[in-house]
This record gives C-alpha cells, structure tokens and sequence, in this order.
C-alpha cells in the first residue's frame, strides 16, 4: 500500500509512473472503512450488554428490596447506641 510506495520511495527503487498508488489509496481507504464499521458494531454491541445488565441490575434491585428481611430497632454492630451523646440529649436513652 501507501506505505510500501512510501519506503521504496525512500529506497530510490520507485518508478516514476505512479499506476498502483490509486489502487493502493483505495484499498487503504476499504480498510479504513471496515475498521470503522466493525468499532460501529463493537460499540453497539456493548451499548446493549451495558443497557441489559443495568436494567437486569435494577431489577435484582427491587426484587431484594422487596422481600428483604424487615429493618431492625438496633443496628448489630451499634450496641450501646442508647448511650451516644445525641440520644442522650434528645432523652432518647431507654
């Protein structure tokens, strides 16, 4: 391709009639095109794996939510919440 011409430009083994440089800019630009339309199908490929596992994350969302276990008075590892400084205050202790 271009980069063949352009190298043996640079070798000096070039001919001066240029026939294969148009043939060669076009295959180039049929590459270009492939890769182009294969990142458009890549990219839209993930765009619906994205939309699919957020949408199956919202819904394993609300079904936790739904049946979960009821909210506690206390919270486990907050033993002796009763006697914070602010429930103190607020004469909250029991």
């Amino acid at each position: 391709m271009i980069d063949n011409d352009l190298r043996r430009l640079n070798e000096g083994t070039l001919d001066h009639s240029l026939d294969a440089l148009e043939s060669d800019i076009w295959a180039g630009l049929a590459v270009r095109s492939q890769n182009r339309a294969v990142a458009r199908r890549r990219v839209s490929l993930q765009s619906v794996v994205m939309v699919l596992a957020l949408i199956g994350s919202i819904a394993i969302g609300i079904h936790a939510t739904r049946f979960a276990w009821p909210a506690r008075d206390r919270a486990v590892l907050a033993l002796g919440l009763e006697l914070a400084p602010s429930s103190l205050l607020l004469g909250n202790a029991r």
